[in-house]
């Protein structure tokens, strides 16, 4: 899945491309795929999915790898209403959730199945704690609760009242308390119907109320069934009967298990007919279940009808018993044993002899913390013939205590002490996995916690560093502004004055030089020109340093005097849209307007090849804005994409500075038709209403 999700194109999906993940998301998304647990993520509003190797066998390839990068809802439509509430608890509210065995049917096997998952919830937050996503930490428990379900529909199948007298009536009896007890286990037995074949007859003996309209023995193969003693697989159900619907599910049961019951040399033989529930995969697991119903039924149906043959029958039972993947056993309500099955042997690590023997009682294997359970119990098995389904423990050979899920029912009562068989199911691995579980959504929190902090830590250090940069930089930016204000001073006082006391002395040059010869008239005169020109130059050079009309009467005619000289001197004709009604501001903000408009048409001359260009300036109650236009050849795609990697020039650098300064923004546009330098700088109150005796 590592790979996958590496060669997966996520800038098609909402969260973008990887290098635009927050860190949050990539921290999340590598815990996850690191984790052999199975575990999903639905990250951002659109609830984009993520998941590892470990949760991929359970959605199979009906939904791998296209759950990859989908959304949660186009990807889950089955379920989400079990879980979409589930999700936007944790969304909205940060609500962890923990579901112990919850039914959440999913499309797999090219249809909707019934499968259960114990599965937690948990909010993955970002840096400032709020719900970006949702973590899953999940196992697949649909083997556990079938097993549990089943155990308890076999346990169930007890006969109320002792029927002494073999006969069909008898029989019909037990068939319709049986079927009863079967009628309420439809998710895995959708309908029933027992016959009996008694003498060539057949005998519909008993149904689930589901199965009504199915009883016509003469829409099954049962002659050829019994005669074959094979079970056999009808997949052509709506051929024969039509659209069988039966709750729980709304989808129609296309298939059926008839069973030939076994019962050796007797007079009544039996055929079972099981609905194959449309939401199950018929494995090796739901036959053996179908095999054990009709190995109960077959039971109960044999020792009525002969009561000679109870050895027979209960070695037959002990044979399935032994191939039974749960625990079972057999023995009395006073705590004998006589018989443990394989399987349970194995998880205790005693032998059939042990048991023979009587040295392994069911009481002696209880720890005292359960016997008030076990009492319960017995008075159940005394009063109805059967016990709730209860949890307890049972102590192995080698004392270690082994969690375990055990019903019981009364199978035989010779005399006045009944006997009892119990089916046990290991709760070990299911502990262990919850244990895991538990573990390891606390280990994953713990770690999410401690990057997260480390993350605003080294977050926080950055914007400390980048805020002591803005301020050295506005102060190197101030100090330019001083030291142009200085320099522009300089000229203009001492170099002018110079220059004005130069001029006055060619004048009298130009006097005195009057009747001299004409080489010497024109030197003078050539001089004082050139004395002239360099007197203008070195006051535009001043004004361009810093315009005094900046100070003493606003932006509005600093720029239109710097506007025409750059026009003047540049050839580039210039547009100044300025409103009549722009009023007076702070003088630092009319300095940084001032300067990023002076080199915004500095570069146009240099870099833009431009005939013209235009300046816009608007301000509305809480900001400034003005936009710089050429028509030149646009910024080179390669200049364009060092700008925001900081490699731009440091004019570009110190306009957006300027602008950064005052909480603006500088936007730059580009194409081959021109450039756009867009610049907003928010207003204060104090910039907004300038209190400073100045004109307007």
């Amino acid at each position: 899945m590592a790979e996958l999700a590496r060669r997966f194109d996520w800038s098609a999906t909402p969260v973008g491309p990887v290098e635009a993940w927050s860190d949050t998301l990539l921290t999340t998304v590598n815990l996850l795929l690191a984790s052999r647990h199975p575990m999903f993520l639905w990250w951002g509003p659109e609830l984009i999915q993520f998941y590892n190797d470990g949760y991929r066998p359970s959605i199979r390839e009906d939904k791998h790898p296209s759950a990859l990068g989908q959304r949660g809802v186009e990807c889950w439509p089955e379920i989400w209403p079990i879980i979409g509430p589930q999700i936007e608890a944790v969304m909205q509210n940060g609500e962890s959730t923990w579901n112990t065995n919850q039914l959440v049917p999913i499309n797999r096997n090219g249809k909707l199945e019934e499968v259960y998952w114990t599965y937690s919830y948990s909010p993955v937050r970002d840096k400032d704690g709020a719900v970006q996503g949702t973590l899953v930490a999940c196992s697949e428990t649909t083997e556990q609760v079938l097993s549990e379900r089943r155990l308890q529909t076999l346990v169930g199948i007890a006969l109320q009242e002792d029927s002494s007298i073999a006969r069909p009536d008898t029989l019909v009896s037990i068939a319709q308390q049986v079927m009863q007890k079967l009628a309420a286990d439809p998710a895995d037995i959708p309908f029933a119907v027992l016959y009996l074949l008694v003498g060539g007859e057949i005998l519909q003996a008993g149904n689930t109320a589901a199965s009504a309209d199915l009883i016509d023995p003469g829409g099954w193969p049962l002659v050829e069934t019994t005669g074959a003693q094979t079970p056999t697989l009808m997949e052509d159900l709506q051929e024969r009967f039509g659209e069988v619907i039966c709750a729980p599910w709304p989808e129609p049961v296309r298939r059926a298990y008839i069973l030939p019951l076994r019962m050796p040399e007797s007079l009544v033989q039996g055929v079972l007919v099981f609905g194959i529930s449309p939401r199950l995969a018929f494995d090796a697991r739901y036959e053996t279940f179908f095999q054990l119903v009709g190995a109960r039924m077959a039971s109960l149906l044999h020792n009525e009808a002969q009561k000679m043959e109870v050895a027979k029958a209960v070695d037959r039972f002990s044979r399935l018993a032994e191939a039974n993947p749960f625990g079972m056993v057999i023995g009395d309500l006073h705590g004998r044993l006589n018989y443990i099955n394989p399987t349970l042997l194995n998880t205790l690590g005693y032998t059939q002899e042990e048991v023979r023997s009587g040295k392994v009682r069911w009481d002696a294997l209880t720890p005292p913390e359960f016997v008030n359970l076990d009492a319960r119990a017995v008075a159940q098995l005394r009063s109805s013939g059967r016990c709730h389904i209860y949890e307890k423990a049972f102590v192995a050979k080698d004392g270690k205590s082994v969690p375990i899920l055990i019903g019981a029912s009364v199978i035989d009562s010779p005399g006045d002490e009944p006997q009892v068989a119990a089916f046990v199911t290991d709760l070990s691995p299911l502990k262990s996995a919850e244990e895991a579980l538990r573990q390891a959504n606390t280990d994953l929190e713990t770690k999410i916690e401690e990057r997260t902090a480390a993350l605003q830590t080294e977050i926080l250090e950055r914007k400390r560093a980048e805020a002591s940069l803005r301020e050295l930089t506005g102060r190197v930016l101030v100090a330019q502004d001083e030291e142009r204000r200085h320099l522009a001073r300089e000229l203009h006082d001492n170099a002018g004055q110079t220059l004005v006391a130069l001029d006055m002395n060619f004048a009298f040059l130009q006097e005195a030089a009057e009747g001299q010869s004409a080489q010497i008239v024109k030197l003078v005169a050539d001089s004082k020109l050139l004395s002239d020109d360099l007197s203008k130059e070195l006051r535009t050079m001043s004004y361009l340093l810093h315009p005094p009309l900046l100070d003493e009467v606003g932006i509005k005619s600093a720029l239109r005097w710097y506007v025409e000289g750059f026009s003047s001197r540049s050839r580039i004709a210039v547009e100044l849209d300025f409103p009549d009604d722009f009023p007076r501001l702070s003088k630092e903000l009319e300095l940084v307007i001032f300067r990023v408009v002076q080199e915004g048409l500095t570069n146009i001359h240099r870099h833009s090849g431009s005939a013209s260009a235009q300046i816009k300036l608007s301000r509305s109650d809480d900001a400034v804005s003005f936009e710089i236009i050429d028509q030149g050849k646009g910024i080179s795609s390669k200049r364009e994409k060092e700008m925001p990697a900081a490699k731009a020039g440091v004019g570009v650098r110190g306009m957006a500075e300027r602008v950064r300064q005052f909480g603006g923004t500088l936007d730059i546009s580009s194409s081959p038709s021109g450039t756009k330098v867009k610049a907003r700088i928010p207003l204060s109150p104090e910039i907004s209403n300038p209190s400073r005796g100045q004109g307007s």
